[in-house]
C-alpha cells in the first residue's frame, strides 16, 4: 500500500501537468541545436533536483524535481536512445547492477532508475547524501549527451528513423511501466516521449507543409491527452491505445517520410528503415546478427539446415537427430520435463523451444553459447546429447555426393566442406523457426475478429495489472529489448525443485560459467511466451506442469513469495493478487501467440 502522502503527491502533480496546453510557436531550427537546447534544460532540471535536495525540501517538492527531470529526458529520449545507446543505458537503465561479461564483473546501478527507487514510495532524508551523488551522475550523463550532440552529424532520414524508434520504445516499453517501476508516472512519461515527436516534426516547414503532418500532429495531440490522464495502468485498455494511437503514429512517421521523399536508411540494421509497424512480420532483420554475408540466410540454407536437422549422422552411431528431440508440433521442444541423454536418462534441464531463438544473444538456458552456430555444435560434441565429432561428420559429408553439392551450391566454393558450414547451416535452419504468424499479429496487423473480448482482456492485464510484458517484451514476447534488440536479459525467479515450493532448485544456471558474479545464481534467460501452450512443461527444471501452476507461482511472487530464500531475485516479490478469472483471461491471450502457420 502507498502511503497517504503519496497518494497527495500523485494527485498534486497530475494538476501541474496534466492540463498543460501546447502553445509552441514553431520556427525551423536545426536538429543540433533544437538537441543542445533539450538537454540544456534537463540540466537545469537535474540542478533543481540536487537544489532541492540539498536545501532539505519537503518531499513532495523533491519528487516533483525529480519528475520534471524525468520529462525534461524523455522529450529527448528518441535522440539520446538512437545516436547514444550507451549514454542513454547509463541515463535510464533499470535499478539493477549491470552484467560485463566482456570485464566478467557487475557494473553497479546508476541513473534515474536508481534515484526513483530513492524517491518512490517514500522518501527517507537519511538517504539525502546518495541521492544527491547519484543525481549528480544523471547530471554527468546528460553533460555527455550534449557534448555528442554538438559534434555528431544528423540528418532527416536519421532523424525520422529515432523517431519511429521511439514510438516502438513507448509501446513496448514505456507504457508497461518498465522503466518506471515505483513512480508509476508511466503514462506521463509516455506523454512527454510523444510531446518530443511531437516538437521534432514541427522543426521543420518542409514537413509542416507536407499533407500527412496535419494528420500525424491529431495523432499525437490525442495521444498525449489520454496518456496525460494518467489512467490507472491497471485497467488501461493497452491493445486499444496500442491499435488505434501509437501504431499508427509510427505508421504516419513513415508516410510523412514517403511523402517528402526522404531516403530510408538502408543499411544492414536490425529493424529496416520502411518498417513501419513494431508488429511487422519483418520487423527484425536477422542478417544484422550475423559476422557477414557468408552467414546470412538464403532459402537454399535453410533447406540443407533442415535436412541436417533430421539426420542421425551427426550423432555417435547415428543414434539421434536434432529432431528427436525437438518436435515440431511441441514448439520443437520434447514435451518432457527434462531432455533425456543418449542412454534414456533424465538431464538436468528442460528442453528449451527453438521457435524464436534467433531472437536471443545467448542461447541455452544458460546463455552460455552467444550464437546458434556455437549452439549447434555444443549439442552436437556433448556426450550427453548427441556425442558427435565435428571432424569425423565432416568425413561424413564429404563423402556424401548428396551433401557436396548442396554445400557446394549453398557456399559456392568448391572445397571440402567444413564444420563451421555445418553449425551455420543448421543455425540458419532454426533462425528460420519464427513465423510471426499468429492470431494476436493478425490482430494487431488490422483483423480485428482475431481476438475475442476474454482475449484482449488477457492481453491488457498481462501489460498491465500482471507486468507480464516488463520481462517479456512485445513483439518477440521474450527478454531482448526492443525496439533495437541489442540486448537479451536474464533474470532470477526463485524456481522452486519441485511443485511442493519448498526448496529452491540447486541449479545455479549462468553463475556456473561465471562463478565470481553471485549476481548471477540461478538466473536464466527469459524465453518467449509465443507457442508457449505447445511446451509443456514449464521453466528451465520443467517443474510446472500447465500455465495455471506457471501463474499461480508468478501470482505469488516467485521463489521469495514462495517462503524461499532466492538471494538475487529479479522478479518483483509482491504478490500480484490476480483473480482467478484473470489469470484464465492471461492465458487464453497466451494462446493466442500459438502460430497458425509452420
Amino acid at each position: 500500500m502507498k502511503s497517504f502522502k503519496y497518494i497527495i503527491f500523485s494527485i498534486f502533480f497530475l494538476l501541474l501537468t496534466g492540463c498543460k496546453k501546447d502553445s509552441t510557436i514553431y520556427q525551423d531550427v536545426s536538429f543540433n541545436t533544437y538537441l543542445i537546447k533539450k538537454v540544456d534544460t534537463l540540466d537545469l532540471k537535474i540542478d533543481r533536483l540536487i537544489e532541492s535536495v540539498r536545501e532539505n525540501k519537503d518531499s513532495t517538492v523533491v519528487r516533483q524535481a525529480f519528475i520534471d527531470s524525468r520529462l525534461a529526458y524523455k522529450e529527448v529520449e528518441w535522440a539520446i536512445a538512437y545516436f547514444l545507446p550507451h549514454t542513454n543505458k547509463s541515463l535510464n537503465g533499470p535499478a539493477l547492477d549491470q552484467l560485463d561479461l566482456d570485464e566478467n564483473k557487475f557494473i553497479p546501478a546508476e541513473g534515474f532508475q536508481v534515484v526513483e527507487e530513492l524517491l518512490f514510495p517514500i522518501y527517507q532524508s537519511a538517504e539525502q547524501q546518495k541521492l544527491i551523488l547519484e543525481s549528480k551522475k544523471v547530471k554527468n550523463f546528460a553533460y555527455s549527451a550534449r557534448k555528442n550532440f554538438e559534434v555528431i552529424s544528423i540528418d532527416e532520414t536519421l532523424v525520422l528513423e529515432a523517431l519511429k524508434m521511439e514510438v516502438f520504445q513507448i509501446t513496448a516499453l514505456g507504457i508497461t511501466g518498465f522503466d518506471t517501476p515505483e513512480s508509476q508516472f508511466q503514462f506521463i512519461e509516455a506523454a512527454a516521449s510523444l510531446r518530443g515527436v511531437k516538437e521534432v516534426i514541427a522543426l521543420s516547414s518542409k514537413w509542416r507543409d507536407a499533407n500527412s503532418y496535419s494528420k500525424l500532429q491529431e495523432l499525437l495531440d490525442k495521444s498525449m491527452v489520454i496518456c496525460n490522464g494518467n489512467p490507472s495502468k491497471e485497467s488501461f485498455n493497452y491493445l486499444d491505445f496500442i491499435t488505434d494511437n501509437l501504431e499508427p503514429i509510427a505508421q504516419g512517421i513513415v508516410s510523412l517520410q514517403q511523402e517528402l521523399k526522404i531516403p530510408f536508411h538502408e543499411g544492414n540494421q536490425v529493424v529496416p528503415g520502411r518498417v513501419a509497424s513494431l508488429f511487422a512480420k519483418d520487423l527484425i532483420n536477422l542478417n544484422a546478427f550475423l559476422p557477414d554475408s557468408t552467414y546470412y540466410l538464403s532459402p537454399a540454407k535453410i533447406a540443407l539446415g533442415k535436412e541436417l536437422f533430421f539426420d542421425k549422422n551427426l550423432s555417435k552411431n547415428s543414434h539421434r537427430s536434432c529432431a528427436d528431440c525437438h518436435h515440431a508440433d511441441k514448439a520443437f521442444t520434447d514435451g518432457l520435463k527434462t531432455a533425456l541423454d543418449l542412454e534414456g536418462k533424465p538431464l538436468k534441464r528442460n528442453t528449451p523451444s527453438l521457435n524464436y531463438a534467433a531472437y536471443y544473444h545467448g542461447q541455452f538456458w544458460d546463455m552460455r553459447s552467444v550464437t546458434l552456430e556455437s549452439q549447434s555444435s555444443d549439442v552436437i560434441t556433448n556426450k550427453d546429447e548427441m556425442h558427435g565429432n565435428l571432424e569425423e561428420i565432416a568425413i561424413f559429408l564429404n563423402q556424401s555426393d548428396k551433401y557436396k553439392k548442396a554445400f557446394n551450391t549453398v557456399y559456392r566454393n568448391n572445397k571440402p566442406i567444413e564444420s563451421w558450414q555445418l553449425e551455420n547451416a543448421l543455425a540458419s535452419y532454426v533462425r528460420s523457426l519464427a513465423v510471426f504468424e499468429s492470431r494476436f499479429d493478425s490482430y494487431m496487423r488490422g483483423d480485428k475478429s482475431a481476438l475475442n473480448d476474454q482475449e484482449k482482456r488477457g492481453f491488457n492485464l498481462f501489460v498491465g495489472k500482471a507486468k507480464c510484458a516488463t520481462c517479456h517484451f512485445m513483439p518477440v514476447f521474450n527478454g531482448t529489448l526492443p525496439p533495437f534488440f541489442t540486448n537479451s536479459e536474464q533474470e532470477v525467479l526463485g524456481v522452486p525443485k519441485d511443485k511442493a515450493g519448498t526448496v529452491l532448485d540447486d541449479d545455479l544456471g549462468r553463475y556456473v560459467f561465471n562463478t565470481d558474479l553471485k549476481q548471477l545464481k540461478h538466473a536464466f534467460k527469459t524465453p518467449t511466451i509465443r507457442n508457449i501452450e505447445k511446451s509443456a512443461p514449464y521453466m528451465h527444471n520443467g517443474v510446472y506442469e500447465t500455465l495455471e501452476e506457471v501463474m499461480d507461482f508468478y501470482n505469488k511472487g516467485g521463489g521469495i513469495g514462495l517462503g524461499l530464500d532466492v538471494e538475487s531475485q529479479t522478479l518483483p516479490d509482491a504478490p500480484l493478487e490476480l483473480t482467478d478469472q484473470e489469470i484464465k483471461d492471461i492465458i487464453l491471450f497466451m494462446k493466442t501467440l500459438n502460430d497458425t502457420s509452420p
